[in-house]
């Protein structure tokens, strides 16, 4: 009896702790009250290029280079694939069976792959590498296990590989077919195992077409009548039987490849899809709704005959481009199809309903430029700051104002206003509630609630490029003004390039509610460059000048060219090529503006790889730095120097890369530095009197991060007026280097308010981390000073510690980082910051804690009671010290 009670005792708590392990969960070292309170996550796939239906999953590849799963039922991402660079390579094949298959790459490098549709993890891959570079190849997949390459070339013949799909392994020898007919490769394409081209043959249009799942394949023809104008086009048109669409005049026929050629004899439109539905193929196409406005597609679904079997008019979104088909999936009498529009939205319509159950806007995975803009006063607030600028000698009316703001002011103190309440978009005290205004690549602007991530506005321009900036993409997007100055509404302005004439378009709007009064502007001009006036003019309006290639300057507004005028000795302006970095200055010729090239550096034989210059808000708080003696040695903070890196060729090192600073104004060159034996990429940082740059060191393989610091000495010239002319010294130069254990993609820096807050590097990794790097940790140490916690300095350490604390992302990785934006807020401690590229993610960061706020656990209801019994103690002891005196008076 005693043995089976110790039996017992035993096996009771080793069962409670079994318990307590099951539903015992493992967790980071963030509190779950800090994950998303201050920051946002939005993340992307890019612009859909093939898509497939699987139950309740919605397969993609995308031009991003990137494989996911979206959730039918709303959009969601389940999971995601980011595969290499998208400029390099890119998804060429694309097939769902029982795994998904994609075969991405260019020129001598294909990579075969295979993923597990639920989960998305990678079962097999194998690489193929190809001896020469091919313009043009084909894949397709054939017998679920067999993988054809076809490799064309014009006028002579057409190459033939097959490998086994899952392994590589090489099933036949290649083989060679004889095609002197083929002139232009751009109009065949691959289609479940024929390769097919069609080309006009003495005014007749003839399809071509070869078996490749034969032995022996031959080269097959078939003459096709189509409409006598127009150049015929070949397409892909994904079905169970070999088939392709052939384009004419807008008008589409669909070819079968059975055991004998089959041309429907309906014609169709271009964007047609084949849909199964019960054993039976079902043909949607798209077009524009002319007959009714308000619903701008009209959808309709077709059998292989073209008898009309369904009719939907579908209310399509404003905002969103021109849709196109690219997917669907029938369940019964119910379908889902998937449309993509020209600037990259995806959009779910479900029938016979015609309803839009979700979209996505894909143009957010390719944003290049960001802009923050502080939000417009209340309408309370607007009324107490223009209170007494009222022209008004009615002393009644002004008591009436003033009593009813003052009510208006204590109700939405006691009860909160409705503003608040709404969330809508209005200025706070301490400038943390702002709005993004992001431009992509495809001309669609947007403006980003900076509190919840939400798009508050969107805004299509067609048809317009990026300007090519050196090394770069750039699309301007100036700030005219601010929505400080109430009444008067926020203004921006956005200059990018025609993509039809190669022109310029302006558009200029206000970025708080995305309102163009003016709608877009064609400046029938190339313009090279244009530069942000730092002058306002009577409506606080900054203006802005172009200079076209026949150095003519243009002022806009117009109205401003007397106040540009005035300001011509002051006004300096550069401009960087490949090849030089010139100089201007304007001046005034015959009644015209123009602009005179001043200095002129010239990189020869070097390539540029970056260049930068401080950032334009930038205060500089301190002008010194007081050493441990008690002494000062001043910065040397020139706000026209401009950091360029180059690098050149070598026969014995290989690479040199340099680094010059230069005076924007006289072309004088400051300080340059060389590195052997090194390469880019390079990341430039230039703030207040210092400079880092990363960049690659070939000999001994690693990443390195160097620093540079200029003073001018214990004597500080320009003490009040800074000027390029009035240099009498070179400045000292101090020096460091560091080994950064990981691959930067995008170096920034903090930016605040009033430039008090210690400065703080933000460094984008490849692994998909932003890190935050003290300023402190890598600033120039002097030889003969020392350096501890007395002098507030860090000892020198040769590789920098990157804590995973630092990473502002915490534990979300964030894909293919394109760039940092960071704006101050109006409150010193902090910093706004805006991660973009395959990505968005938001957050607030405080590089010298929030020292200008009190903290979150701060007990107010604790304090305020010290400070009611210090009140009453002092009261009593009031009352008995008076009492005290009292009595010793009478005694």
């Amino acid at each position: 009896m005693a043995r089976n009670i110790f039996y017992v005792s035993l096996e009771l708590p080793l069962l409670f702790l079994y318990i307590i392990l099951f539903f015992t969960q493992s967790c980071s070292g963030l509190y779950e009250d800090q994950v998303g309170k201050f920051d946002w996550k939005k993340s992307f796939i890019g612009k859909v290029k093939y898509a497939s239906f699987e139950s309740d999953k919605l397969i993609v590849g995308t031009e991003a280079n990137v494989l996911a799963c979206l959730n039918v039922k709303n959009g969601n991402i389940i999971w995601r694939q980011v595969m290499e660079n998208a400029a390099e390579q890119q998804i060429q094949q694309f097939q769902v069976n029982k795994a998904i298959i994609s075969i991405s790459g260019a020129d001598k490098t294909w990579y075969v792959r295979g993923w597990e549709i639920s989960s998305g993890v990678l079962l097999w891959e194998w690489t193929l590498n190809l001896d020469a570079v091919f313009t043009t190849t084909y894949w397709s997949i054939i017998e679920k296990e067999k993988l054809i390459h076809i490799i064309p070339t014009e006028a002579s013949h057409i190459e033939v590989f097959s490998y086994h799909l899952e392994s590589g392994e090489t099933k036949m020898k290649a083989k060679q077919i004889s095609s002197p007919w083929l002139k232009n490769v751009s109009k065949c394409v691959v289609t479940a195992g024929y390769f097919v081209c069609i080309l006009n043959n003495n005014g007749k249009d003839e399809i071509k077409y070869i078996n490749l799942e034969i032995n022996s394949p031959q080269v097959s023809s078939i003459s096709i009548d189509l409409s006598d104008s127009g150049e015929a086009e070949i397409l892909n048109f994904e079905n169970e039987i070999p088939s392709v669409l052939v384009v004419k005049d807008n008008i589409a026929r669909i070819v079968q490849f059975k055991d004998k050629v089959e041309i429907f004899p309906s014609p169709f439109l271009k964007n047609v899809i084949s849909v199964k539905n019960d054993d039976e193929d079902q043909l949607f196409q798209l077009e524009i709704n002319l007959d009714n406005p308000k619903k701008l597609l009209r959808l309709t679904r077709e059998n292989s005959i073209g008898e009309n079997k369904l009719l939907i008019d579908l209310e399509y979104p404003k905002g969103l481009g021109v849709p196109y088909l690219i997917a669907g999936v029938c369940r019964k009498n119910i379908c889902d199809l998937l449309l993509s529009s020209i600037d990259h939205a995806l959009i779910l319509v479900r029938i016979p309903e015609g309803k839009i159950i979700w979209t996505r806007e894909e143009a957010l995975s390719d944003i290049i430029a960001v802009e923050f803009f502080e939000l417009p006063v209340s309408e309370l607030d607007a009324s107490i700051e223009n209170e007494f600028k009222i022209s008004s000698q009615d002393i009644f009316s002004m008591f009436l104002h003033r009593i009813s703001t003052q009510t208006r002011q204590l109700s939405n103190s006691l009860f909160g206003s409705k503003l608040q309440m709404d969330n809508m978009l209005v200025r706070d005290d301490f400038g943390l509630h702002k709005i993004i205004v992001v431009v992509t690549r495809i001309g669609k602007l947007f403006g980003i609630d900076t509190l919840s991530g939400q798009i508050v506005w969107s805004y299509r321009i067609p048809h317009i490029l990026p300007f090519d900036n050196d090394h770069d993409e750039v699309v301007l997007l100036l700030v005219q003004r601010t929505a400080r100055y109430s009444p008067l509404p926020a203004q921006c302005t956005l200059l990018a390039k025609d993509a039809m004439t190669g022109y310029t378009i302006m558009f200029q709007f206000d970025p708080i509610t995305g309102y163009s009064s003016q709608g877009i502007v064609r400046i029938n001009k190339k313009v090279k460059q244009t530069m942000l006036l730092p002058y306002e003019d009577t409506n606080h309006l900054k203006p802005f000048i172009t200079i076209n290639n026949d150095d003519i300057v243009e002022v806009y507004p117009k109205e401003a060219r007397h106040l540009v005028e005035s300001h011509l000795s002051s006004i300096y302006f550069y401009m960087v090529t490949d090849t030089s970095i010139e100089g201007y200055s304007l001046n005034s010729e015959s009644g015209r503006l123009k602009a005179s090239l001043n200095w002129n550096f010239l990189l020869g034989s070097s390539k540029l790889l970056a260049t930068s210059v401080r950032p334009t808000g930038e205060r500089v708080h301190s002008q010194g730095r007081v050493l441990p003696d008690r002494s000062v040695y001043y910065k040397y903070v020139n706000p026209n120097m401009i950091a360029v890196a180059t690098v050149t060729d070598d026969p014995v090192h290989k690479q040199v890369l340099s680094v010059y600073l230069l005076d924007g104004i006289t072309g004088f060159v400051i300080y340059s530095l060389a590195h052997k034996k090194a390469r880019g990429p390079v990341n430039l940082v230039h703030s207040e009197n210092w400079l880092v740059y990363t960049f690659f060191n070939e000999r001994y393989r690693r990443t390195e991060l160097a620093a540079l610091e200029l003073y001018e000495g214990h004597i500080q010239s320009n003490s009040t007026v800074f000027s390029s002319y009035a240099m009498s010294q070179l400045p000292q130069v101090q020096t460091q280097s560091y080994i950064l254990p990981a691959l930067p993609t995008k170096v920034t820096v903090t930016l605040t308010e009033r430039g008090i807050t210690n400065k703080c590097l933000l460094v984008a990794l490849s692994t998909g981390a932003v890190v935050e790097i003290p300023w402190a940790l890598v600033q120039p140490r002097f030889a003969d000073i020392p350096c501890g916690p007395e002098e507030s300095c860090y000892p020198y350490m040769p590789e920098i510690p990157l804590n995973p604390e630092a990473a502002i992302n915490y534990n979300q990785t964030l894909s293919k980082v394109n760039g940092i934006s960071v704006a101050p807020a109006r409150l010193e401690s902090t910093s706004h910051i805006l991660v973009y590229g395959l990505d968005i993610f938001y957050t607030r960061v405080a590089p010298s804690k929030t020292f200008d706020v009190l903290k979150e656990d701060f007990d107010h209801k604790l304090i305020i009671l010290v400070l009611i019994g210090l009140i009453l103690a002092s009261y009593v002891t009031k009352t008995l010290a008076s009492r005290k005196a009292v009595k010793q008076a009478w005694k």
